[in-house]
């Protein structure tokens, strides 16, 4: 790895301007301008964009620094505690002024793009008739109000891209129209098309720094679950849409002896609700069978926790396969790593108390793309817990794509393990409990208890 000069890098981050759109997660904010600018400082809350509100609420930000001919980076981070379509709102006003100021650029850095999961209408789905394709319309929406790029964090579908690609009208007229000049229909699931798209937004995949976390700081480094180059180490892809991001994993982790299941997602059986039947389409050549090895979830976030529930109680019934009737085995231990940490929004305390217990596991890892789930947890999921705080990998990509470097690929392809080590590691830290991994059923430690009593 070289070092870019210094000279280069001040001049980049002196034409960075990053504005938060809301006061609600301004800890996660500062810590991304901070990583962004080099500046260490509690004012860079309002440093660039007073986010002020008009005496009856309305939003109507004020840039309190010339931006002419420079970056903007609207930071959105989505939360419980404010409405996505509020924040979507916001982010499209402030990108209007920045544009009005002059801007050269302005990119949307959301750590989690809200309505991902909405990229199906009824022009695309019969099973969402009546429904908004929501990702079209924000496509449509922030070019309309002057946003050039859209910088997010594991993405939901690489269709997503695709309709960005046609809002931002990216499509040349070759793939629009067939040699008779007939109109060919719009296919988000085109994957030419999808890549055109990538140019506006851009995803980063998060399972390097996942991998390192794994090699380096998890509970199966002491469970010795990585021993024997990962040999008692299962990753599972339980629907088609995980399977990328497993193998991209699998990679990262210069385990050889890893195995890989995909399956298909787990439905409930025909004849008994309380009954679940997946189907397994292919394991790794490597792979043996699950007993008495650790199983690995890991996908991009979790919601109710409901199709997870699923997934465990068929797995603890021995994987057997929908259509074959073959047992793959049962599994010791599970680790079960979600990127987006929905949890049902305002119901997320709640339901992390119903994932501790029904989910059996050695350890929940997820990140902050949500930053609330790290402010109130419930108590025992906690304790099993490990956030994976990101500010650091966002303040790296805003340069990066300042450079004109490619921040979907910055992150991934590593030649070896050490070097993806020393490269990742700087960008995110931890926060987890401090009893974290202490064994079950350890005794009880007394201490010597001094009390005084006032005379």
């Amino acid at each position: 790895m070289r070092k870019e000069s210094q000279s280069v890098i001040d001049d980049v981050i002196s034409k960075i301007n990053p504005v938060p759109i809301s006061l609600t997660h301004i800890e996660l904010a500062t810590k991304i301008s901070e990583r962004c600018t080099g500046i260490r400082s509690p004012e860079l809350v309002d440093a660039y964009m007073d986010p002020r509100k008009f005496s009856v609420g309305e939003f109507c930000p004020k840039f309190k620094k010339k931006v002419k001919d420079e970056s903007v980076y609207i930071l959105l981070m989505p939360g419980p505690y404010t409405k996505p379509e509020s924040i979507i709102y916001k982010a499209c006003i402030t990108a209007r002024a920045a544009k009005e100021a002059g801007a050269k650029k302005v990119v949307l850095l959301s750590t989690d793009l809200p309505h991902a999961r909405q990229d199906r209408g009824s022009e695309e789905d019969a099973k969402a008739e009546g429904e908004p394709n929501t990702v079209r319309l924000h496509a449509d929406t922030f070019k309309a109000a002057g946003i050039d790029q859209v910088i997010t964090t594991h993405i939901h579908s690489p269709r997503i891209a695709a309709f960005f690609a046609q809002s931002y009208g990216l499509i040349p007229e070759e793939m629009k129209f067939d040699s008779n000049n007939k109109e060919i229909p719009f296919d988000a699931n085109n994957k030419e098309i999808q890549k055109i798209g990538e140019s506006v937004i851009k995803s980063i995949s998060p399972h390097a720094i996942l991998a390192d976390y794994i090699l380096h700081q998890s509970s199966l480094i002491r469970n010795g679950y990585l021993a024997d180059k990962g040999a008692k180490f299962v990753l599972k892809a339980m629907d088609k849409g995980n399977r990328e991001f497993i193998d991209l994993l699998y990679a990262a982790l210069f385990l050889p002896n890893v195995s890989r299941v995909y399956c298909n997602k787990a439905r409930t059986a025909k004849n008994d609700p309380k009954k679940v039947e997946v189907s397994i389409d292919s394991v790794s050549d490597n792979f043996t069978t699950l007993d008495g090895k650790l199983e690995s979830f890991d996908d991009d976030g979790l919601d109710t926790g409901g199709t997870m529930f699923k997934a465990v109680n068929w797995s603890n019934a021995g994987n057997l396969c929908s259509e074959t009737g073959k047992s793959f085995g049962i599994p010791e231990a599970r680790f079960i790593y979600f990127t987006h940490a929905w949890l049902g929004g305002d119901a997320h305390q709640g339901i992390q108390e119903r994932i501790f217990k029904n989910l059996p596991a050695t350890e929940f890892v997820t990140t902050n793309t949500r930053p609330y789930v790290g402010d109130a947890q419930y108590y025992r999921f906690k304790m099993k817990s490990t956030i994976l705080r990101l500010a650091g990998l966002w303040g790296d990509a805003i340069i990066a794509n300042e450079l004109g470097q490619d921040i979907e690929q910055r992150y991934c392809g590593f030649e070896s393990e050490e070097q993806q080590h020393q490269f990742m590691k700087r960008l995110y830290v931890l926060k987890r409990h401090s009893s974290h991994f202490l064994n079950e059923g350890i005794e009880p430690r007394k201490r010597k208890l001094d009390f005084y009593l006032r005379e």
